[in-house]
């Protein structure tokens, strides 16, 4: 059954980290997450009497850590000698009082997180004039709902948390602790919850959330959290592994944009969700390309000249983005702009020559509605060029999933189709029928 516990006023008194508190602290350590559903709904008579009889296995079997319970739904962190923690999943797992149970994280420990906390209780509403009232943690909607939706974010909830004892009271975490917890989360949780994707335990709602690289899921889930400091330590990671700006745009940013719209096709996100993590995505690559900046070299030839713009009412603007970097990079004189109707950017191509034109759609949506009205913007940008050889190329996920993507783009006019960011230049030069200009890695 899921199982919590309350601190007794002498279990108080010891330190939160006390090894004391855990009488098989020398034996291995074993870890387990999982969430749940409650079967029924519980009383509040019911939820003291299930942790009133996880309090006593919990002792008997040397297990700590912490219980969420929300509108009938668990969500648990057990950890102890693994023999002890193995009986008490066993009958959790076997308890008809809760289903769809699924596991987050299953494992080795390196030591106790909650040597304290026999199985501390978290909860919205705290029932008041009741034994769970006096060391029940009261947690807030938007903890609640963080814990729902990304899983993964459970070390910045987490650190959230903090056990008002005897002298000891705060809102945060103190910074050993922390550190601790991330380490927990770091080297169990999030691994575990990329396994879980890839070994035949995905949960329905995440089937479409699957990538080349399988962090790629965990890391969409970071980008819509409260809290962004995971994704971005996380994409500072990918970024450095990817080992060029341009791989990072083709192996991290782009799969990662798709994975948060397969989030919203899931309904797991919102549209303003995906915007945000886009966003972040954006944000974390203007700093990458900061970090590798290197000045333009000398070139002989014409420097040409391209005109970088999402579709108008786009309102992603990452493919744009990572587009002007790389185009830059190859030695192309860039001007991005942000056109509000096709008006606009017909007046931006009748007043000045470009060479081409870089026009992009969701990196993250597929959009295929909309390349009726992607034609149209192509065909009025090209009336409107004072250059009558207007070299368009497209661009977004639409593109991305077609398997005849340069067909797709020759039928709403466009002259080629990029499938990525790392590869624009090239498609552009072979457009304009040029040899490419010196770039910059």
């Amino acid at each position: 059954m899921p199982v919590t516990s309350s601190v007794t006023s002498a279990h108080r008194a010891t330190s939160r980290w006390s090894s004391s508190a855990s009488p098989a602290a020398a034996a291995p350590l074993s870890t387990v997450v999982y969430r749940s559903r409650s079967a029924a709904p519980l009383s509040e008579s019911g939820l003291l009497q299930l942790v009133e009889a996880a309090q006593r296995r919990n002792r008997a079997e040397s297990v700590t850590g912490l219980l969420i319970y929300d509108d009938g739904r668990f969500m648990q962190w057990l950890e102890g000698p693994a023999d002890g923690v193995a009986r008490v999943w066993e009958s959790t797992r076997q308890d008809r009082r809760h289903t769809d149970i699924e596991i987050l994280a299953d494992g080795p420990a390196p030591e106790r997180y909650f040597p304290g906390w026999d199985l501390k209780l978290g909860t919205r509403r705290v029932p008041s004039g009741t034994p769970l009232a006096s060391d029940a943690l009261e947690l807030s909607v938007q903890i609640i709902a963080s814990l729902r939706r990304q899983p993964s974010s459970v070390r910045s909830v987490l650190a959230t948390l903090v056990p008002v004892e005897s002298g000891h009271e705060g809102s945060v975490l103190a910074e050993p602790d922390q550190n601790r917890l991330r380490q927990l989360v770091d080297g169990v949780v999030i691994p575990r919850l990329v396994q879980g994707r890839t070994s035949g335990t995905i949960h329905p709602q995440d089937a479409g959330l699957l990538t080349h690289d399988p962090r790629l899921a965990a890391l969409a889930r970071m980008l819509v959290a409260a809290d962004p400091a995971e994704a971005f330590a996380l994409l500072d990671v990918l970024n450095a592994q990817a080992g060029s700006v341009g791989a990072s745009c083709s192996s991290v940013s782009e799969p990662a944009a798709r994975s948060l719209g397969d989030m919203w096709a899931a309904d797991i996100c919102t549209e303003f969700d995906v915007a945000l993590g886009l966003a972040r995505l954006q944000q974390a690559f203007r700093r990458l390309c900061r970090s590798s900046f290197r000045a333009l070299p000398p070139v002989d030839a014409k420097i040409r000249a391209v005109l970088i713009a999402p579709q108008p009412g786009e309102i992603h603007m990452l493919g744009a983005v990572l587009d002007a970097e790389m185009l830059w990079r190859a030695g192309w004189d860039t001007r991005c702009e942000f056109p509000a109707d096709d008006q606009a950017l017909a007046a931006l191509v009748a007043g000045t020559w470009f060479d081409a034109i870089d026009l992009s759609s969701s990196l993250a949506l597929g959009r295929e509605h909309r390349l009726p009205r992607m034609a149209a913007t192509i065909s009025a940008a090209r009336r409107a060029s004072v250059n009558p050889a207007l070299a368009v190329v497209v661009g977004g996920r639409v593109f991305v999933e077609s398997t005849t993507n340069l067909a797709l783009a020759a039928s709403i006019g466009a002259s080629t189709a990029c499938t990525s960011a790392a590869e624009i230049a090239p498609a552009l030069d072979r457009a304009l029928n040029m040899l490419p200009l010196p770039t910059v890695q």
